[in-house]
């Protein structure tokens, strides 16, 4: 196997949503909106908390590919569910609360999504899930679009905090939890690079298929070999295929990556049959780079292989540093002896 250990962790360097000013940014935008919500919600709208939810809270954030950072924000109301039967009605109160100058305002299906314009282009948005929360406690996420019909207007249950709990404690150990998270930024810029349009895999589903099946790999001195693991992790998830019938779609091979808490749903299950089989195909090609890149002797073949998969922040060392690396590596060992 190569030694393209620090490769890979100035790849991750490169593609980790860890700026402070960025994150700075996005608390002001946060806090801004809150505080604009706290002040133009009428006095018929009950009181709500906040808390952070989604890449952000859970510290498995990559940068935007495009620039545009996000951050998502739950908006707790006090109130059980009975109070706004059709949850979009209290979305389109949150959308006029937080519709101002330089901002524009959506409704989508599981959140309201602020967006922050610079130069004609977003620059930053805001997504804000909805909750209300009924009298044992429970989470219940406001779902539907403006033009929904009923039937997809809903209060779903739902557990964010708990699924941040999970993922943020997925191991003790700590050099253990750090390479977890790498491997996941990892998959979500290859994501990000692999597929253009709709029909990509959610990054949640990468993050929770990760809590399923990612196992860490360390080498001799306990050194973190991030190439065996996500090599392990791909080929684990591929291994989790398996045939459905489908009576609109026939035969197909599908991924379940099952939400660890409530609603306990398939956060894949809304792809296509095509779009499927997209996902298994780049899984395989993922899966096969990976795999030649371990056989190869030197880390410069090796991370060629791997650049076309991550993207350009991948970078490929020139032969003059793999032999630096090499002759200290005898320098070192000669000098031990």
């Amino acid at each position: 196997m190569p030694a393209v250990q620090r490769q890979f962790e100035d790849f991750h360097s490169a593609i980790c949503f860890d700026e402070e000013d960025e994150k700075a940014t996005l608390r002001e935008k946060r806090d801004t909106i809150v505080n604009a919500l706290r002040a133009n919600l009428g006095n018929d709208v009950p009181p709500f908390s906040n808390f952070n939810q989604g890449s952000y809270s859970m510290h498995t954030g990559v940068v935007p590919l495009d620039g545009n950072f996000d951050i998502d924000v739950g908006l707790v109301f006090d109130c059980d569910q009975n109070k706004y039967p059709d949850p979009v009605a209290l979305k389109k109160k949150v959308r006029d609360a937080a519709n101002t100058n330089f901002r524009t305002v959506v409704i989508r299906r599981p959140c309201v999504t602020v967006n922050y314009i610079s130069g004609g282009e977003i620059a930053y948005h805001v997504d804000l899930a909805i909750y209300s929360r009924d009298a044992d406690g429970k989470l219940y996420l406001a779902k539907g679009k403006e033009n929904s019909a009923a039937e997809h207007r809903i209060w779903e249950i739902s557990d964010p905090r708990e699924l941040t709990k999970l993922v943020c404690g997925a191991f003790e150990d700590a050099e253990q939890q750090a390479q977890y998270r790498r491997c996941i930024r990892y998959l979500k810029r290859w994501r990000q690079w692999q597929f253009s349009g709709p029909g990509a895999p959610l990054s949640i589903a990468l993050t929770v298929a990760a809590l399923h099946w990612f196992k860490p790999s360390f080498g001799t001195s306990d050194k973190p070999v991030d190439l065996q693991a996500m090599l392990n992790w791909v080929e684990t998830m591929l291994g989790q295929f398996t045939y459905e019938f489908r009576q609109d779609e026939g035969l197909h091979q599908r991924l379940k990556v099952m939400l660890p808490v409530a609603p306990y749903t398939d956060l894949l299950a809304k792809r296509t049959a095509g779009q499927m089989k997209n996902f298994q195909e780049k899984l395989e090609s993922l899966r096969d780079a990976l795999r030649d890149a371990y056989y190869e002797e030197l880390p410069e073949d090796a991370c060629k292989l791997l650049k076309k998969q991550f993207g350009d922040d991948f970078k490929v060392p020139e032969k003059s540093e793999t032999a630096k690396g090499v002759s200290a590596a005898v320098i070192s060992t000669g000098n031990s002896a």
